[in-house]
């Protein structure tokens, strides 16, 4: 794969996701040109991905526009990854390093600096990252990157969230601490539990951010 189309192509899905590009806002390429500096070439062939995986429209004598989120497709997400992550858990907590503990405790201590410093990019990567560390540490990696693929509107969502005013960063960042605790303590049923509460957060919460940010979900809106 071109270096320059593989930059182009994390670059432009990374705004997309982090609201750098808000949901039904019209864009050009030369837009993305600018903002990436970057040629012709290699920001038109990501953006053709970049179409086929649903982040952007491409409307015939219209335009290019960033796609709203589509909510049955985020909680679709959602299900998977509660069928799957507590199974990748329970794998990690028998073949967990003392470099994964490591790991996981200096994300804990970045994800609170980022909370005192009101930095959301920062911490959804440093949420991102936390969990991927136990499919790292389970070594199951590959099924990480095939959700993120496969999660996309999920992560827009959850990454919306960070804007509500009224939901705590810090909800997430204890549960996080509570999680890594108990894969210390190896107590696998508390885990699964804990884990379950963590990915059901979203449909808890569901309601308040789409009241808060109504126009950047399709329509017709659910409540699975």
């Amino acid at each position: 794969m071109d270096k320059n189309y593989d930059e182009a192509y994390t670059k432009i899905k990374y705004k997309i996701i982090h609201f750098h590009y808000l949901p039904g806002a019209k864009v050009t390429e030369s837009t993305f040109r600018k903002d990436l500096e970057m040629g012709r070439t290699p920001v038109r062939e990501a953006l053709i991905r970049i179409e086929r995986e649903g982040l952007i429209n491409v409307v015939p004598q219209s335009g290019t526009f960033i796609t709203k989120i589509n909510m049955n497709t985020a909680t679709n997400g959602r299900f998977v990854r509660e069928c799957i992550e507590p199974q990748i858990m329970l794998e990690a907590v028998m073949k967990i390093t003392s470099q994964n503990y490591v790991n996981l405790s200096h994300n804990l201590a970045q994800q609170t600096e980022a909370i005192t410093n009101r930095q959301p990019d920062l911490f959804f990567d440093l949420d991102q990252e936390f969990h991927r560390e136990f499919y790292v540490a389970a070594n199951k990696l590959e099924v990480w990157d095939w959700l993120q693929l496969n999660n996309m509107q999920l992560n827009r969502f959850r990454r919306l969230r960070l804007r509500v005013p009224n939901l705590k960063w810090e909800t997430l960042s204890n549960q996080h601490v509570k999680i890594l605790d108990t894969v210390r303590q190896r107590n696998v049923d508390e885990l699964s539990f804990l884990l379950r509460n963590h990915l059901h957060l979203m449909l808890d919460e569901q309601e308040n951010v789409i009241d808060q940010y109504q126009d950047y979900f399709e329509e017709p809106l659910t409540n699975n």
